[in-house]
């Protein structure tokens, strides 16, 4: 797909990965993420995504992941850096997703916690 279609679909911001910039960052979350329960991983918008039950928890994006499942009083706890996620689709507006920058392993490791926590809220709705 072009740039321009990818822009009027809203999924830009989605397709920004960059393994050659993620890849040691993608292997240390994917030895932690897929050894939880019920945990797969498969490409949204070209960017890996994390999937229990086949609902998405996360997604990897160049210097960051967008979580999925989160709500306020664990957003409330994310440093000030993190970023609205909001997607918008030609089929779908998704508001409530949140980006939080990570650019090395203690970052990653400093947000794993809330990654989990938005697993087992997929993991509640099945």
């Amino acid at each position: 797909m072009q740039e321009g279609v990818l822009a009027r679909l809203g999924v830009m911001f989605m397709r920004s990965y960059s393994e050659k910039e993620m890849k040691d960052l993608r292997c240390t979350f994917e030895k932690t993420v897929l050894s939880w329960s019920h945990v797969t991983q498969k490409k949204t918008f070209g960017c890996p995504s994390y999937q229990a039950y086949g609902k998405t928890f996360a997604i990897l994006v160049t210097k960051g992941v967008l979580i999925t499942k989160i709500d306020q009083a664990v957003k409330d706890t994310l440093p000030d850096q993190h970023q609205d996620g909001a997607i918008h689709t030609a089929k779908r507006n998704i508001e409530h997703w949140v980006r939080v920058p990570i650019n090395d392993e203690a970052g990653m490791e400093k947000i794993m916690p809330i990654v989990k926590k938005s697993s087992e809220i997929v993991l509640q709705e099945e």
